[in-house]
């Protein structure tokens, strides 16, 4: 049906999507647009009923800074999402991200965020996940100085709820949620609960501070997650994904960072040794953390997804993911091995020895790990929600193909 038609046999309904939309919208103060590059349930249906829903940052923002502050967001500008959208859509690949890949493998179609206005569609699940969001935000420390992004962990939780009590009053309006593209309060419980936290936390500091207080850093961050994850399994959430911190040492906006600072020591895997071991650190403490919740909530469908261990893996055997270059980024001015030039960004210009260069996409992005400096290709990304589908790099054992099955 056209969103721009309505019949009168559903003014009622609309009318309760317009209020609902308009509620959620009200709790951040700021208007929202709807993106393109949207594609319906694919045929043959979804192959789970369970709803997905995403908390994160930019590796699995599907648009929501973008539907926030238009046309202020990176991912907004070419070459960002040329590969498969043909165009921009406000996600930092240069096509799909992780996201996208579970909800397509999962039969559902691409998920829309959460602050999509015009024609919202989260029968399939929603996304909460912001662009250069941290677990640990200003009002938990009282100060941002470092950046928590515009809707950091604790936001992104709070929104959640909001979003369920609406559907809440919905159904106690028998109102019709399928029609209104909701899940119901049964499926929302049930759906697949996906977060990615943290990677702000650490990238913020990493680069801004010599000296960095990492326990106290790592409880902090640690904490954060914790307290948000008390938060989502309060609303009746049951299974929940989390995903841990991908190696940064390793990552190539690291890497070209660090020519300029001869003091970062190199790993026998090339990768900045400190910088890893402050991730170390935190995967350690996340899965220790991970096994008390399991134990003191009897959280059985809380498992531990090891983004790490698949980021180390795909450095260590470039071959077995068909990469050829897995230091470098795909999208780059061409300075150095690394191909990052931390002054112009991805799809950038700027000058460089009297020369104006452009950062620009590399002839073939699957040979990269790394799009951008920090985000994972498209193909990188597919490999990523892949091994998750499969269960691979799970702890414990846990299978979202399995966990699916009728």
């Amino acid at each position: 049906m056209n969103s721009l038609v309505c019949c009168c046999s559903l003014l009622k309904a609309a009318g309760a999507v317009a209020f609902m939309v308009t509620v959620l919208l009200a709790s951040t103060g700021v208007e929202a647009r709807a993106l393109p590059g949207r594609r319906e349930v694919l045929e043959g249906g979804p192959k789970c009923e369970a709803p997905l829903v995403i908390f994160g940052a930019s590796m699995i923002d599907v648009g929501e800074n973008a539907n926030a502050q238009p046309l202020t967001v990176q991912s907004e500008f070419e070459p960002y999402g040329v590969d498969y959208f043909g165009k921009p859509v406000a996600r930092f690949s240069n096509g799909r991200v992780i996201a996208d890949f579970l909800s397509q493998k999962l039969g559902y179609g691409l998920l829309d965020p959460y602050l999509n206005s015009v024609n919202p569609r989260f029968t399939y699940g929603v996304d909460f996940a912001s662009s250069g969001s941290t677990a640990v935000s200003g009002s938990q420390t009282g100060s941002a100085a470092r950046g928590s992004g515009l809707f950091p962990l604790d936001t992104q939780v709070k929104q959640y709820k909001l979003f369920k009590s609406k559907i809440m009053d919905l159904e106690a309006q028998n109102k019709d949620l399928k029609l209104l593209k909701l899940p119901s309060i049964m499926k929302l419980t049930h759906g697949i609960h996906v977060m990615m936290p943290a990677h702000n936390d650490y990238s913020n500091v990493l680069v801004s501070s010599a000296n960095i207080d990492a326990p106290s850093l790592v409880s902090a961050v640690v904490s954060a997650i914790e307290l948000a994850l008390r938060g989502i399994h309060g609303e009746g959430a049951r299974t929940m994904i989390l995903m841990n911190v991908l190696p940064l040492g390793c990552a190539p906006s690291f890497l070209g960072f660090a020519l300029t600072n001869p003091s970062l020591q190199k790993d026998k895997d090339s990768c900045i040794a400190s910088y890893n071991a402050v991730v170390d650190l935190h995967n350690a403490e996340l899965k220790k953390m991970v096994q008390s919740l399991r134990t003191e909530l009897s959280w059985t469908g809380l498992v531990l997804f090891d983004l790490n261990a698949i980021y180390m893996d795909a450095v260590r055997n470039p071959s077995k993911y068909a990469v050829t270059k897995p230091l470098a980024a795909c999208c780059g001015t061409g300075a150095n091995e690394y191909n990052i030039n931390l002054a112009i960004p991805c799809g950038k210009s700027g000058t460089v020895n009297g020369t104006t260069v452009t950062a620009g996409r590399c002839s073939d992005p699957s040979q990269y790990i790394s799009w951008d400096g920090l985000h994972p290709t498209e193909s990188f990304a597919e490999h990523i929600a892949s091994a998750m589908l499969k269960g691979e790099f799970m702890y414990p054992s846990f299978s979202l193909e399995e966990a699916c099955k009728p």
